[in-house]
């Protein structure tokens, strides 16, 4: 039995070490990807602010009453320049923090909001907005794995060990 286990440690240490980080680093790098081409289309800046006028706002103005708990809640509709300047500087800087690994955890937090604000407020009902959030949520909650610049900081700059999950069976 000890040698079944000593063998799934090294399984478990295998998989940790090395997929892992290779894992996170394809999720950062696709949901990265992503934001980076949605942020590019809204450049330059007025078209940016045209296509908040005729698609985005109009939708969020329908959609920002939101029932909770048997309560009509109304949200505030931002305004078109406000919501394209943010959401196009929000998509292009977060996604490469995020691809890089610098700043992983908060990247992924604010393209996950993101995305819950797109799929709440303007186009509901999409999965790609889900499956954005959950891969978001993903790297919030692990953080953008051993290939990053945030592991390079900590690990070696910092001098704290991260990812060390080592199994020792006696």
């Amino acid at each position: 039995m000890q040698k079944i286990l000593k063998f799934a440690a090294f399984k478990i240490n295998l998989l940790e070490q090395y997929l892992l980080p290779l894992a996170l680093l394809a999720v950062r790098i696709h949901l990265g990807l992503v934001f980076w081409r949605s942020g590019l289309t809204k450049l330059p800046w007025g078209s940016a602010i045209d296509l908040f006028k005729t698609e985005y706002i109009p939708n969020w103005e329908k959609n920002h009453v939101k029932d909770i708990f048997g309560l009509h809640i109304p949200f505030p509709v931002p305004s078109a320049e406000f919501g394209a300047y943010s959401a196009t500087a929000i998509e292009l800087a977060c996604s490469v923090l995020l691809m890089l690994g610098l700043g992983g955890r908060f990247s992924a937090f604010m393209l996950g909001m993101m995305a819950l604000s797109v799929e709440l407020f303007v186009y509901p009902g999409e999965s790609d907005h889900i499956h954005w959030m959950l891969l978001s949520a993903i790297l919030v909650a692990t953080g953008p794995g051993a290939v990053s610049i945030d592991y390079f900081i900590r690990r070696k700059l910092l001098k704290t060990r991260l990812y060390d999950r080592t199994v020792d069976i006696h």
